[in-house]
């Protein structure tokens, strides 16, 4: 994979990418990219400042604004809590997306019924384990183990993940001490930021819009995955990973708000 690269370091390159666009589409993980995480990814939410940065962004009019995170999207929606006919939200990584014009709710009863098996199945043989969360989401579930006791995280971690390699047609994805599983279906946050970039320029919405995508773990790969030489992909980590597919990075949620404060002033 190429180098990632430092964003404030390749500011003209960026700006020059920016300026060129007729039309943006920025979408955005939440928790740990626009809102630090404090010890669980319940207690996240953004700041005022944050807050006020994002509205702004939505009454440009260039921007199409997304919000596309692994939290349902009521919950996503409650810490976000900006109301603007020009921002998108997107829970449990793509399947629920509301936004004007669009109201997509994910609905293969076998495969939410597997999901909800596991989860039991997972939740009794678990249940002892003092710290560990279970946050049921209908279409998925993860499992946190950020407050289990330090000494014992990675051996949890192990665990769980060994009790679900058993299940089939399920797709396990690991974020910052957590897994979540969902129906292995062609959904994800790559395919979120397509539906709503289609819902504006429908087929030729790839040409005509330059796509900046925000996030810091590995369910944000798919979205920087289906991003073209012409569009932005950011990963939020003071060391990016070797293997990301983001062509740059930005070290913390406070650059994260400069960056997004540069973009509308671009």
């Amino acid at each position: 994979m190429a180098e990632c690269l430092y964003i404030f370091d390749n500011l003209e390159e960026i700006s020059r990418k920016i300026k060129s666009s007729e039309k943006i589409l920025l979408g955005m993980d939440h928790d740990g990219t626009i809102a630090e995480v404090i010890t669980t990814l319940i207690a996240s939410r953004i700041t005022e400042l944050m807050r006020n940065i994002l509205y702004s962004l939505s009454q440009n009019p260039r921007i199409h604004l997304a919000i596309i995170s692994g939290r349902t999207i009521d919950s996503l929606k409650e810490v976000v809590n900006i109301k603007s006919d020009n921002i998108f939200y997107a829970g449990n990584h793509g399947f629920e997306i509301e936004g004007a014009g669009i109201n997509y709710t994910f609905n293969d009863k076998d495969a939410l019924e597997k999901i909800r098996v596991i989860t039991e199945e997972m939740d009794k043989k678990f249940s002892n384990v003092d710290g560990l969360v279970f946050e049921k989401k209908i279409f998925t579930t993860s499992f946190i183990w950020s407050t289990v006791t330090p000494e014992k995280q990675e051996s949890i971690r192990n665990e769980i993940l060994e009790a679900l390699q058993k299940y089939k047609s399920i797709r396990i994805v690991e974020g910052k001490k957590l897994f979540n599983i969902r129906p292995d279906v062609y959904i994800n946050k790559g395919i979120a930021v397509s539906i709503i970039g289609n819902h504006f320029y429908k087929d030729n919405w790839r040409k005509q819009v330059t796509t900046i995508y925000i996030g810091d773990d590995n369910s944000d790969e798919d979205a920087f995955k289906i991003l073209e030489e012409k569009d932005i992909g950011i990963v939020v980590n003071k060391s990016p990973p070797e293997d990301t597919n983001a062509k740059y990075y930005l070290k913390s949620v406070k650059e994260v708000e400069d960056f997004l404060k540069l973009v509308n002033e671009i």
